[in-house]
């Protein structure tokens, strides 16, 4: 089963919401959209993106994107309501998977239960959409508490150095994760200082996210186990994660 959201559509600019055809809306109203990972080759190039959607089978993504993906200058008059889409790009962005990235486990166990991009036996997966790319990690059964860190928390941890403004992904929990359950949350960490935390989630849920990492060093991600019974495993994936 595909996962399906609403989005509302207010007066005032969404930037993103043409781009193969148009959406016919009152100044207010909502839509159902399907949330699923899109890629886009431009000029040979892959570029990915967590802000896309599919409207009746018609992908959407932000003009921004689109634009300065071609190479292009994108700018946005609120005033004269009007998208101008002209010249070259100051900076041509690009994005960087997280899973391209060295990490260490500053708790858990690094090289038998943490996997990058799939699980040794399948796809990350959450809520019937699979996601293509990602860190996760499999195996945990304990609550997670800071006295007995060494052995209830499992805590990635990358350099980034102080190069990224944006991380954006999807943090889960995977549908084939044996204890249904319990419950999980994660922590987003930037040079010690908690950026986000997702609400309370089950096997088979997820959550978009999209943070600022300007000027971050180090960055953690922690899935931390909170509630339910510890007798099944519970797995995890941070999927499609981007860094731009």
């Amino acid at each position: 089963m595909v996962k399906k959201s609403k989005f509302s559509f207010v007066s005032g600019f969404f930037l993103g919401s043409i781009f193969f055809s148009g959406i016919a809306l009152a100044a207010t109203g909502s839509i159902p959209v399907t949330m699923q990972p899109i890629k886009f080759m431009v000029d040979g190039k892959l570029r990915e993106t967590n802000d896309a959607f599919l409207y009746n089978g018609v992908p959407y993504a932000p003009v921004a994107f689109v634009g300065e993906a071609a190479g292009k200058k994108v700018s946005w008059d609120a005033n004269a309501s009007t998208v101008t889409i002209g010249g070259l790009a100051a900076g041509i962005g690009s994005e960087t998977r997280l899973s391209s990235l060295k990490y260490d486990m500053t708790y858990g166990l690094k090289h038998s239960n943490s996997v990058v991009d799939n699980w040794e036996n399948g796809v990350f997966s959450a809520g019937g959409t699979v996601y293509s790319h990602g860190v996760g990690y499999s195996s945990i059964t304990s609550i997670a508490t800071d006295k007995f860190s060494n052995s209830t928390r499992q805590v990635f941890k990358f350099e980034l150095g102080g190069k990224y403004k944006e991380l954006s992904g999807v943090v889960a929990i995977d549908d084939q994760s044996p204890n249904k359950q319990g419950e999980i949350i994660w922590r987003i960490i930037g040079d010690g200082k908690v950026l986000h935390e997702s609400p309370r989630m089950k096997a088979g849920q997820s959550q978009l996210v999209k943070v600022n990492v300007t000027g971050v060093k180090t960055l953690q991600l922690e899935p931390r186990m909170v509630a339910g019974e510890t007798k099944s495993k519970m797995n995890v994936f941070f999927g499609n994660a981007l860094l731009k």
